[in-house]
């Protein structure tokens, strides 16, 4: 019988190893729109400095 102090092993290893799937999924989400973010704003930047240099 389970141990009243693990109360995760009442619920089968299965959803805990999906919980942790899914909270890797949702960083490697943000990731990507991190990285999306960024490029955006770099050709934004490039564009901006071809028209107007600074230099």
């Amino acid at each position: 019988h389970p141990h009243p102090e693990h109360p995760f092993m009442v619920t089968e290893p299965g959803e805990v190893a999906r919980g942790k799937k899914n909270g890797l999924d949702y960083l490697f989400h943000l990731y990507e729109q991190c990285r999306d973010f960024l490029i955006q704003v770099q050709s934004i930047a490039k564009e901006r400095g071809e028209k107007c240099p600074t230099k």
